[in-house]
C-alpha cells in the first residue's frame, strides 16, 4: 500500500482503509420497496433477491433505534441494495443525495480496526449493530463523503448473503447466519 497522504503531524498516513475490490453494493433508501424494484427492473433490467425482512437495532449517538426492515439486493453486479425507509431511524433519505451508502466487506478480525481508521479519517460512526448479545460488530455505518455513508460488513455474513443472492429463502438465511 502506498502512503500518499500526510497527517497533521507531518508523518505519512497508512495506505487506504478500503479497496475497490471489497465494494459489495451501493445502498439506496426508497419509500416503496416494491415500486422501486419494479421501476429499476423496467428501467435498467435489474433482477432481485427475494425480500429480506428482519427486525433491526442500531446504536446511534442519540440512542438505540429499532425497526422492521425490508431490503433486497440486485442479482447483477455492481450490486444495488434497496432498503425500504424506516421513519425515525438512520434508514431514511433526506433527498439531498442519491445514494444512502456504499457497503464494503471487512474481515471479521479487522472490522473494528477499519472502523477506527475511518473515524480517524473524519468519517464518524453514525450507527452500528454492536447491540448483539455477544458484542460482535456485524455492520457499522460511517457518515462522511458529503452525506454518503460507508458501511463495513463483517465477512462472517458473506456465506449467508451469497446463499440469499443464489435464491435461498430469507427466513432460512436469517436462521443460519447473523444478518445484523
Amino acid at each position: 500500500m502506498s502512503q500518499t497522504v500526510d497527517r497533521q503531524d507531518g508523518s505519512p498516513a497508512p495506505g487506504p482503509v478500503l479497496s475497490p475490490e471489497a465494494l459489495f453494493h451501493t445502498g439506496l433508501v426508497v419509500e416503496d420497496l416494491d415500486l422501486a424494484m419494479k421501476t429499476l427492473s423496467e428501467l435498467a433490467g435489474y433482477r432481485w433477491t427475494s425480500v429480506m425482512e428482519l427486525q433491526v437495532t442500531a446504536r446511534t449517538p442519540g440512542g438505540l433505534q429499532h425497526g422492521d426492515q425490508r431490503f433486497v439486493l440486485s442479482l447483477e453486479e455492481p450490486r444495488l441494495e434497496l432498503v425500504e425507509a424506516i421513519p425515525g431511524t438512520v434508514w431514511v433519505s433526506d433527498g439531498s443525495n442519491g445514494a444512502h451508502h456504499v457497503g464494503y466487506w471487512a474481515e471479521s478480525d479487522r472490522i473494528e480496526t477499519m472502523s477506527a481508521a475511518l473515524v480517524e479519517l473524519g468519517l464518524e460512526v453514525e450507527a452500528s449493530n454492536d447491540t448483539e448479545t455477544d458484542g460482535t460488530l456485524m455492520w457499522v455505518y460511517h457518515r462522511g463523503l458529503g452525506g454518503i455513508r460507508v458501511e463495513l460488513l463483517n465477512t462472517l455474513m458473506k456465506p449467508s448473503m451469497d446463499a440469499w443472492i443464489a435464491g435461498a429463502d430469507p427466513a432460512e438465511v436469517q436462521q443460519d447466519a447473523p444478518i445484523g
